[in-house]
Protein backbone atom coordinates (compact mmCIF):
# COMPACT_ATOMS: atom_id res chain seq x y z
CA UNK A 1 0.00 0.00 0.00
CA UNK A 2 0.94 3.36 -0.93
CA UNK A 3 0.59 6.57 1.60
CA UNK A 4 -1.07 6.24 5.46
CA UNK A 5 -2.93 3.82 6.89
CA UNK A 6 -5.54 5.36 9.71
CA UNK A 7 -7.79 3.14 11.69
CA UNK A 8 -11.36 2.67 10.13
CA UNK A 9 -9.66 2.06 6.69
CA UNK A 10 -9.79 -0.98 4.05
CA UNK A 11 -7.20 -2.46 2.93
CA UNK A 12 -7.01 -5.07 0.00
CA UNK A 13 -4.23 -7.50 -0.32
CA UNK A 14 -3.71 -9.03 -3.64
CA UNK A 15 -1.32 -12.10 -4.65
CA UNK A 16 -1.08 -14.22 -7.77
CA UNK A 17 0.61 -17.20 -9.12
CA UNK A 18 1.34 -17.96 -12.76
CA UNK A 19 1.86 -22.05 -12.35
CA UNK A 20 0.68 -25.17 -13.75
CA UNK A 21 -1.83 -26.98 -11.84
CA UNK A 22 -2.89 -23.48 -10.64
CA UNK A 23 -2.02 -22.86 -6.67
CA UNK A 24 -3.88 -23.04 -4.02
CA UNK A 25 -3.13 -19.92 -1.90
CA UNK A 26 -3.27 -18.56 1.78
CA UNK A 27 -2.29 -15.31 3.35
CA UNK A 28 -0.10 -15.24 6.55
CA UNK A 29 0.47 -12.71 9.18
CA UNK A 30 3.34 -13.23 11.13
CA UNK A 31 3.35 -17.01 11.21
CA UNK A 32 -0.49 -17.80 11.74
CA UNK A 33 -2.73 -18.08 8.31
CA UNK A 34 -5.96 -15.59 8.23
CA UNK A 35 -7.08 -16.14 5.08
CA UNK A 36 -7.29 -17.43 1.49
CA UNK A 37 -7.73 -16.72 -1.68
CA UNK A 38 -6.35 -14.26 -4.37
CA UNK A 39 -7.31 -11.29 -2.48
CA UNK A 40 -7.36 -10.62 1.02
CA UNK A 41 -9.39 -7.65 2.40
CA UNK A 42 -9.63 -5.52 5.98
CA UNK A 43 -12.14 -3.64 6.23
CA UNK A 44 -12.34 -1.22 9.09
CA UNK A 45 -8.41 -1.91 10.21
CA UNK A 46 -7.23 -1.38 13.72
CA UNK A 47 -4.28 -1.50 15.51
CA UNK A 48 -4.93 -5.05 15.96
CA UNK A 49 -4.17 -5.25 12.45
CA UNK A 50 -0.83 -4.36 12.50
CA UNK A 51 1.97 -6.66 11.08
CA UNK A 52 3.62 -8.36 8.10
CA UNK A 53 1.15 -10.15 5.63
CA UNK A 54 2.76 -12.60 3.00
CA UNK A 55 1.18 -14.67 1.13
CA UNK A 56 2.19 -18.70 0.16
CA UNK A 57 1.30 -20.12 -3.55
CA UNK A 58 1.06 -23.92 -2.90
CA UNK A 59 0.68 -26.88 -6.01
CA UNK A 60 2.12 -30.36 -5.59
CA UNK A 61 5.78 -29.37 -7.62
CA UNK A 62 6.36 -27.04 -4.71
CA UNK A 63 5.49 -23.43 -2.67
CA UNK A 64 7.01 -20.24 -2.79
CA UNK A 65 6.22 -17.16 -0.26
CA UNK A 66 5.89 -13.78 -1.62
CA UNK A 67 7.65 -10.72 -0.33
CA UNK A 68 6.19 -9.51 3.50
CA UNK A 69 3.98 -6.16 3.39
CA UNK A 70 3.86 -4.32 6.81
CA UNK A 71 0.81 -2.40 7.77
CA UNK A 72 1.48 -0.01 10.68
CA UNK A 73 -1.58 1.05 12.26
Amino acid sequence: PSGEIEEGDSVTLNCSSDSNPPAEISWFKGGTIVGSGRIYSISKISSDHSGEYKCKARNEHGQKDSDGVTLNI
